[in-house]
């Protein structure tokens, strides 16, 4: 929202410019955008994005997926060129659930001089994570297609009532998803490259979770679309490597808040997104897949988070044993921090100052995790030769960090499956 639309408000809402009338607005505004984007707890990613750390096998393996992924939705949702690895029909059915309650304090500066200590009570979230592949070699066709659906972001809190003297979070209570429906393709140019492209059609859920007598929000809903672009090539029969783009994902949540008679959109968008990664079969007689990408995510560009959040370093690395039946997977991953330690006074348009904007930060605290570790384990042949089953848990470690008179802490984990089905891949199914 632009500077004008401000003073605007605060003319029609308090036909008064005094001090005292302002800094009340003021806290109303704060109040309304941190009630949107209080904590996130959703895909538990980075940044905002969920990155394949939820699916049924890169989940065990920190997430990588770009050189060579381990199961469906990875695919789909991450390098659509490596959808060509795939061969038959294969179709998954999974999920992940995820826990994360943070603390949030205050020396008493954004809530009438009195200290507040509060920790969020937003219950976990399930994440779906469900693809299917077809293999389209059979029909004349050098590539697959994939078609896939899952949760690519998302966020809540609840603080209601939790801290005194009906500070600033007091009557937050919110949810902030966005689920995706994704369509990719993936072609062999060459019998060891392979190039290809996804469409990502994202459905963003947004309820601010503020009512009152000057400002109110609804549940509301709004849709984009993402563009993803990536190549693999296998560089010996060893090696593979594969890069991808993601464009950026623009929502526009129409009269998302009301100020009096007024209503006014709110625009926040996931970030441009580059990677690139490698897988190595060298060990053990094949046995054994060591892998790793790196991602570089354009928050500087990103309405809303580029308020907020500096461009952000991930580094990720995955292991896979295989024997007989079994997998068994590990994973590690860093961060760079996204937090802009050095903010300014606006925030979505809103002059609100530096102690407020630093206020969201904190708000917004499981991104300020820095280190992943993720543990797996798959059986191929469960129950039937052409079922498989996987396992995984993960947890970002216990993080803290200052923001101005503000400070946060929080540990996050999560635990997944997913089963699937394969038909016509001769190469993986079990006897």
């Amino acid at each position: 929202m632009p500077r004008p639309l401000f003073t605007l408000m605060i003319d029609v809402l308090l036909g008064s410019t005094s001090m005292k009338s302002r800094r009340y607005f003021t806290a109303v505004v704060v109040a309304v955008l941190l009630s949107g984007h209080a904590q996130m707890t959703r895909g538990q990613g980075y940044g905002t994005d969920s990155q394949n750390v939820l699916t049924p096998a890169s989940g065990g393996m920190a997430g990588v997926s770009l050189a060579e992924p381990q199961d469906v939705p990875a695919a789909i949702f991450g390098n659509p060129a490596s959808l060509t690895q795939f061969h038959g029909t294969q179709f998954t059915l999974g999920g992940g659930w995820v826990e994360g309650y943070p603390t949030v304090t205050n020396n008493g500066s954004l809530n009438g001089g009195v200290p507040f200590d509060v920790t969020s009570r937003t219950q976990g979230f399930a994440v779906p994570e469900i693809g299917v592949i077809q293999d389209l070699r059979p029909a004349g066709i050098p590539g697959a297609f994939g078609l896939g659906f899952g949760g690519l972001s998302g966020l809540g809190a609840e603080y209601r009532g939790r801290t005194p003297n009906g500070g600033l979070l007091n009557n937050v209570s919110n949810e902030y998803m966005v689920l995706g429906v994704n369509a990719a393709m993936g072609i062999n140019l060459t019998d060891q490259f392979s190039a290809g492209a996804a469409i990502t059609l994202g459905n963003g859920f947004e309820q601010l979770g503020f009512t009152g007598p000057l400002v109110s929000s609804a549940m509301v809903n709004a849709y984009a679309l993402r563009g993803t672009f990536g190549l693999d090539y296998a560089l010996n029969s060893y090696n593979t490597v594969g890069v991808f783009y993601q464009t950026r994902m623009n929502f526009t949540f129409p009269d998302a808040v009301r100020f009096g008679d007024t209503y006014y959109d709110l625009s926040i968008s996931q970030p441009e997104t580059v990677g690139l990664g490698w897988s190595n079969h060298s060990l053990m007689d094949g046995n054994l897949l060591l892998a790793a990408d790196i991602y570089y995510k354009l928050w500087e560009n990103a309405p809303l988070w580029e308020d907020v959040y500096v461009n952000q370093w991930v580094f990720a690395v995955g292991a896979q044993l295989t024997q007989g039946k079994m997998k068994y997977r590990l994973g590690y991953a860093y961060n760079t921090n996204p937090i802009n330690h050095s903010v300014g006074s606006n925030l979505a348009g809103f002059p609100v100052g530096q102690d407020a904007v630093q206020l969201f930060q904190a708000a917004s605290t499981a991104t300020i995790n820095q280190h992943r570790l993720t543990a797996g384990v798959g059986r191929q042949g469960f129950l039937i030769p052409t079922l498989d089953l996987d396992l995984f848990a993960g947890g970002l470690f216990h993080a803290c960090d200052e923001f101005g008179n503000s400070q946060a802490s929080v540990a996050v984990y999560y635990v997944g499956m997913g089963l699937t089905w394969r038909y016509g891949d001769c190469s993986e199914q079990v006897q």
